[in-house]
């Protein structure tokens, strides 16, 4: 199983006067829980960002022991009249990383960016909630077919 992580307004709110990253520790929940899901970096931080510096922030204080479990980041495509860029991202990783047929789920705050049923839409005004862990794990542990 292949989550795709998106940062602004999921690991943290999207506002101006919140601490990035303040939802990490749910992230850390959510991956201690299924053990079985590794994740991709599909935020547009990868533009400015190393891997290594998203995983070290994503991991440092806490969550190191989950490292391991983070993969890579989607490609950065041009941007075409295709509205559901960041599924089409999320698509070609899996193609270029032959997982075409791996589950998938998207952790995300803008719906419009994804056409199928596998967004899970994060509220952008809160973040990852503890309502949102529980959710999003249970998600993941029915998710034993493409979803």
């Amino acid at each position: 199983m292949i989550l795709f992580l998106d940062f602004d307004g999921v690991l943290h709110p999207e506002l101006h006067d919140v601490e990035v990253f303040c939802r990490v520790e749910l992230l850390w929940k959510i991956l201690r829980a299924c053990p079985e899901v590794e994740v991709v970096f599909s935020t547009s931080w990868r533009e400015l960002h190393s891997f290594n510096e998203m995983l070290d922030f994503v991991t440092c204080n806490g969550g190191e022991d989950l490292a391991s479990r983070f993969l890579g980041i989607t490609p950065v495509l041009p941007h075409s009249e295709d509205s559901h860029h960041r599924e089409t991202e999320c698509l070609t990783w899996l193609r270029d990383n032959k997982q075409e047929n791996c589950p998938w789920l998207a952790l995300d705050d803008t719906d419009f960016w994804f056409v199928g049923p596998n967004l899970y839409l994060v509220n952008h005004e809160t973040g990852l909630t503890e309502g949102d862990a529980e959710a999003i794990v249970e998600r993941l542990r029915n998710a034993n077919h493409p979803i």
